[in-house]
């Protein structure tokens, strides 16, 4: 029978990790419907998970035939590869993994015969892929953290179009804002520090000087974000109604700085 495939945000209430110990006609039934809903929507591979089981059961097609896969473990990996992968999970989206190439799988078969399985590349990503489902997790835990970063950005946006240039996450006009939050830090710690001692002018040329830069720093960082939004079109964080926020923001910051300065010391 097809069943419905559980797709982002819904959650799989029912548990997982659940080892198969009897090899009975609820075990048949439910290999039918991995096999039936597979067809239903022409998928490679499909986990017991998918469809609200909690068992540790996949069904993988090869060469139009169902490789029935029952508490699976894989105990050998070698090699690495980086594949694109797709996932009913997050329909029409795709993310960068990190994968073994080549596998060694030991699992049972319907009758709870073990079995063994060696492959490598298309098929070893399938079922490592299938196997993260039924720990209760999904191909996100293989992403290392800018490719976590720009599927977020893509489940935001329901668009598979972005990329890590289009909305890359290491911008260095933030470094720049940065760069300003900590100077104005380090001026009201300068500020506090000159209530305390006797020579304040000092200080408060210091002070000043940090000001003007700050000011100055403002600015480029104004121009070059602008400068590098264009290269990102798709990236929110490159807007220019955002470039002006921040601006402004970053301004009242240091102008609440300057009246600290030109009130106290």
């Amino acid at each position: 029978m097809i069943q419905q495939i559980i797709t982002h945000p819904t959650q799989n209430n029912n548990g997982f990790g659940g080892t198969v110990r009897h090899f009975d006609e609820t075990l048949t039934q439910l290999l039918t419907d991995l096999k039936d809903t597979m067809e239903a929507n022409g998928l490679e591979g499909l986990a017991a998970f998918q469809i609200g089981s909690p068992l540790t059961v996949m069904v993988i097609k090869k060469d139009d035939k169902f490789i029935e896969i029952i508490n699976p473990v894989i105990f050998t990996k070698e090699g690495k590869i980086t594949p694109t992968e797709t996932t009913a999970y997050f329909p029409n989206l795709t993310a960068t993994t990190t994968r073994a190439k080549k596998i060694k799988l030991m699992y049972e078969d319907v009758e709870g015969k073990q079995q063994f399985l060696t492959t490598e590349d298309d098929l070893a990503i399938l079922i490592q892929r299938k196997n993260d489902y039924l720990m209760g997790s999904t191909f996100l835990a293989r992403l290392n953290a800018e490719e976590k970063a720009l599927f977020e950005q893509k489940l935001e946006n329901n668009s598979n179009t972005l990329t890590l240039e289009s909305c890359p996450t290491n911008l260095k006009s933030d470094k720049i804002l940065n760069g300003i939050k900590y100077g104005v830090i380090t001026g009201i710690i300068g500020v506090i520090i000159g209530l305390f001692i006797s020579e304040t002018n000092f200080i408060k040329n210091l002070e000043y000087t940090l000001i003007t830069l700050l000011i100055l720093t403002t600015i480029v960082y104004f121009f070059y974000a602008q400068y590098e939004g264009k290269k990102y079109n798709n990236c929110t964080s490159c807007q220019i109604g955002n470039i002006m926020a921040m601006t402004v923001i970053k301004s009242v910051h240091i102008l609440g700085l300057f009246l600290l300065v030109y009130f106290l010391l």
